[in-house]
């Protein structure tokens, strides 16, 4: 009977000071690298509907309650879920550039004032290391074998959801802000915003040199209306388009628009008229080099869209980064933008 006591109190010993020797917050960290540019992957995390898409909480669950609070994105923007794993809201606090973002957390059982914490390291042009963790506030002493027994499932949850982001990035479409950081030469598909642009028409045969031609007298005629008649500051102007309406090879026509994209509404000189590019998902891809061989990207853009079922409109349009007049032929960037059909 003693001996049997001296077990209990051993036991009850042990039982009052194992938490001395455990974590008094419950804390978990995993890390993943993306063979991605860095922008595609902070957005995943920094826009709160982007990252709904794959977070390990709420993805599997089709009957999960979602809600949002604008901005969905970056400093303030704010996101609830009811699932039945869990419920949960994260607020972004902090949201430095492709470097760190901050999270409050609640829910996930860890209390009111837990911290999300998700830090980006880039160390080759399409290569990011992600690095996740979630930190709980201070618990109680005897709920540190909660902590214990938790951190390790809660880190193999993290884990699930950064393998369903990757895979989720092999076939999603770009939001506007991810595409701004491909590589000249990937290929991809991104939901472009829409944009209203104030443009002269165009129609030519098919010789280059004749397309040139229009291209530089149009967006010419264009950018002094803006300046001079318009008083527009040249800071305030977008980056010039060409919008192709079709090129027809069988008759050697061409018809399209150069423009430039405005916000609100101005005054229509002689010739000018408005378009609106619509919102609609698209593939794209950033060309570099001279504009003579932009053909063969848009048939490696052709190709990628065949490949993987995609069918494609006629029409198309180009997005000049940089100024031919000052830029090396071979540095110049054009964004192309082929429409993707429903």
């Amino acid at each position: 009977m003693k001996r049997f006591t001296q077990i209990l109190i051993l036991f009850a010993l042990a039982i009052l000071l194992t938490p001395i020797f455990l974590p008094n917050k419950l804390t978990a960290e995993v890390e993943k690298e993306f063979e991605l540019p860095v922008g595609i992957i902070f957005e995943e995390f920094n826009n709160l509907k982007e990252y709904s898409e794959w977070d390990p909480w709420t993805a599997a669950d089709s009957l999960t309650q979602q809600e949002f609070f604008a901005p969905y994105r970056g400093l303030g923007a704010s996101y609830k879920w009811s699932s039945s794993q869990s419920t949960g809201e994260i607020t972004i606090n902090k949201s430095d550039q492709n470097k760190e973002i901050d999270y409050k957390l609640d829910g996930l059982n860890l209390g009111k004032t837990s911290k999300m914490t998700t830090l980006f390291t880039s160390e080759a042009p399409g290569r990011t290391k992600v690095k996740w963790s979630i930190e709980s506030q201070e618990i109680g002493y005897f709920s540190r074998y909660y902590s214990y027994f938790t951190s390790q499932s809660l880190k193999e949850k993290m884990a699930e959801g950064l393998t369903q982001l990757e895979n989720n990035l092999q076939t999603s479409t770009l939001t506007s802000q991810q595409a701004e950081s491909l590589l000249p030469g990937d290929v991809k598909k991104e939901m472009f915003e829409g944009k209203k642009l104030i443009t002269l028409m165009n129609e030519t045969s098919l010789d280059e040199e004749e397309i040139k031609t229009a291209t530089e007298e149009s967006f010419g005629l264009l950018f002094s209306y803006l300046t001079d008649f318009l008083k527009i500051s040249p800071s305030n102007i977008g980056e010039p388009i060409s919008f192709y309406e079709f090129k027809d090879t069988a008759a050697n026509k061409a018809k399209f628009y150069c423009g430039y994209p405005i916000t609100g509404s101005v005054k229509l000189g002689e010739g000018m008229q408005l378009m609106a590019l619509p919102a609609e998902e698209t593939l794209v891809c950033i060309h570099k080099g001279s504009y003579a061989t932009i053909p063969q990207t848009i048939s490696k853009m052709q190709d990628y869209a065949k490949k993987n079922k995609l069918k494609l409109t006629n029409s198309y349009w180009e997005e000049y980064h940089n100024d031919p007049e000052s830029t090396p032929k071979e540095d110049l960037l054009t964004k192309i933008y082929l429409p993707i059909q429903k």
